[in-house]
């Protein structure tokens, strides 16, 4: 036998895997190797997130697998196409080269490592932001260190090991599949051609999930009520891909309405009727806005004593027991509350410098009534593009983490801590020029939650450190204020006190509860006496409210409200990831935009709501 029919023999070629007893092996292998690899983080995803599976019902247990399949089989049918055309190129050209043979054993591994991957972020994303892996963390790729920073709080003594039994795996598989001999059996290469396109067109149908007039998406693997049975049987590799696609067609998911029909429901939503008495003594104060990484009413509210100052101070001002964030993270909650524009649910605006610089920011107007404006944060602005959206709400100042000594920036990983730049900011604002503006970003409550020398909140669990790092805001924040009452400035100042977003620590079922914030008005400008508004309200609302007192035009802020006014429908609409919500006086909801459903709700919510 020839060197060529020696190859048609081998293991050197495709087709020879193609036509052979045992009916289309290698692609059944391929099938199979994927799609058992898929199976595996799945069983992986259940196990790291056993406190919640445990609680499933056991159809809901099942269902997870079973309603799974669908998205499953179409990500494995997606990676089959370039084995086709391999084969497919191999029997046009009749070239059974070894060449051929390593690039189908290259493209395997490497989707084997890159599935491994994906399932090993996926496991985390969920615990730390509660959605399965999409596009979001994209964003934050520019600004490595910073992404570090955001991830370090992760137990990779448990990743890493289930990222090595998931390569081993792969490579297992990899190896098996393509060390095995097979008889090239082909007799036609019509014949065998016209089979693999014939095969290959059949592959649409388990890739759009069927003969449906949609194709298949995320909401297929949506069976139950309970929201993490959902997310568990959504396949984390289709999830990345299909919003990625979804990114790129630039469509609009969230078109449900005429725009006309739209535009008159929300203009019912915004009617004013009386509005309450200004609230400051004078008509330029100085303002201080402190943005509270992460705080939320949980941490507010629990038994312990987490935040005593806060509590202390809300006997000294206005405080709004009803707030909710409006988004999810820090870039989209800087927007909602500089430039009451609300969060949105599958991007940030911030990231569109072309879009930000046609926002209102209250920076702006308040710079042409004659205010300084300053903007203080301890860590790198240019992470998740907060320095674009800063710059172009034309602050004239400012502190970051490069303006602080080495010294104090190289114990946590975000950069200096809330009690350098609380201290820093005391300083500095006895010599800036009045009337100010100034908002301070806090950094230590973010995750890794690293707190130096402080640990009054016992335990080393997630939700320990995350309480005890507010713990540490607070003191700094209780020692800010003490000091800042003995200086002549405070007197003419007005000091609010919010959340960029909520959290989802400490852990409960509502899903509204992770938006709940809470929002405080203090200071030496306040005429008013220590009050408690429960009116449900925004942080969207505080740049038109904040106008309002000062009596500046504030009709640009158009998803803005007056805080100090009776609202005909008081609400406060919130975004996550691919859905929102929306909270009223007396009800409330939260909808997935995967399954266009409502996934919670309060007793009094109506389907005609």
């Amino acid at each position: 036998m020839n060197n060529n029919e020696d190859k048609k023999t081998s293991n050197g070629g495709l087709l020879p895997f193609f036509f052979m007893k045992g009916s289309f092996k290698f692609i059944v292998w391929q099938f199979l190797s994927f799609f058992v690899l898929l199976i595996l983080g799945k069983v992986l995803f259940l196990i790291y997130h056993f406190n919640q599976f445990s609680k499933l019902i056991i159809e809901d247990q099942i269902g997870i697998f079973i309603h799974g399949l669908g998205l499953d089989i179409s990500i494995v049918s997606y990676l089959l196409i370039v084995p086709f055309f391999l084969i497919l190129f191999e029997n046009l050209t009749d070239n059974y080269s070894e060449m051929l043979f390593r690039i189908a054993k290259i493209y395997h591994l490497i989707f084997c490592l890159l599935i491994s991957c994906i399932i090993v972020v996926d496991l985390e994303l969920y615990r730390t932001w509660g959605i399965k892996i999409d596009d979001s963390p994209m964003k934050y790729l520019a600004h490595p260190s910073e992404m570090f920073a955001s991830v370090a709080a992760s137990p990779f003594y448990i990743l890493v090991p289930i990222l090595v039994l998931l390569i081993i795996v792969s490579l297992f598989l990899n190896l098996y599949i393509f060390k095995i001999k097979y008889e090239n059996n082909q007799k036609s290469k019509i014949l065998a051609t016209a089979v693999i396109l014939l095969l290959l067109a059949s592959l649409i149908i388990p890739i759009r999930g069927g003969f449906q007039l949609a194709p298949i998406n995320q909401s297929s693997a949506y069976f139950s009520t309970n929201y993490f049975a959902n997310q568990a049987a959504v396949n984390p590799v289709f999830n990345l891909f299909h919003t990625l696609n979804r990114k790129s067609s630039g469509e609009n998911p969230f078109q449900y309405l005429n725009k006309n029909i739209a535009e008159g429901y929300l203009k019912s939503y915004f009617v004013e009727n009386e509005v309450i008495e200004n609230q400051i003594v004078t008509g330029k104060p100085n303002i201080l806005l402190i943005t509270w990484e992460s705080l939320t009413s949980k941490a507010l509210n629990q038994q312990m004593e987490v935040l005593p100052n806060f509590k202390k101070l809300i006997n000294e001002g206005i405080f709004f027991d009803n707030c909710y964030a409006s988004g999810d993270r820090s870039d989209k909650g800087l927007v909602a509350i500089l430039s009451g524009y609300p969060a949105q649910p599958i991007t940030s605006i911030i990231t569109l410098p072309q879009k930000t610089k046609k926002l209102p920011v209250i920076s702006k107007d308040l710079i042409k009534n004659g205010y300084s404006t300053a903007w203080y944060y301890g860590g790198e602005p240019e992470f998740a593009n907060m320095k674009s959206y800063i710059l172009t709400g034309q602050f004239q100042k400012l502190i970051t983490k490069n303006d602080f000594p080495e010294q104090f920036t190289e114990d946590t990983k975000w950069g200096a801590n809330d009690e350098v730049v609380f201290s820093r900011l005391f300083n500095d604002l006895g010599q800036m020029q009045q009337p100010f503006f100034v908002n301070y970003f806090t950094l230590s409550s973010h995750e890794p939650f690293e707190i130096p020398n402080h640990q009054v909140i016992k335990g080393e669990d997630e939700t320990s450190k995350f309480l005890n790092a507010h713990h540490f805001t607070d003191e700094q924040l209780g020692n800010f204020i003490e000091k800042a009452k003995t200086q002549d400035w405070y007197q003419n100042t007005l000091i609010i006190i919010t959340a960029d977003h909520g959290h989802r620590l400490p852990i409960t079922a509502s899903k509204k509860d992770e938006f709940h914030i809470p929002l405080l008005f203090i200071g030496g400008a306040l005429k008013a006496k220590p009050m408690i508004i429960s009116q449900v309200c925004s942080q969207n609302d505080i740049a038109k409210s904040v106008l309002a007192q000062l009596s500046i035009q504030d009709s640009s802020y158009n998803w803005s409200r007056n805080l100090f006014a009776k609202q005909k429908n008081p609400s406060a609409y919130f975004a996550f990831n691919n859905g929102f919500g929306l909270v009223q006086t007396d009800k409330w909801f939260t909808f997935d935009n995967h399954t266009k459903q409502v996934i919670q709700k309060s007793a009094r919510v109506q389907s005609s709501d």
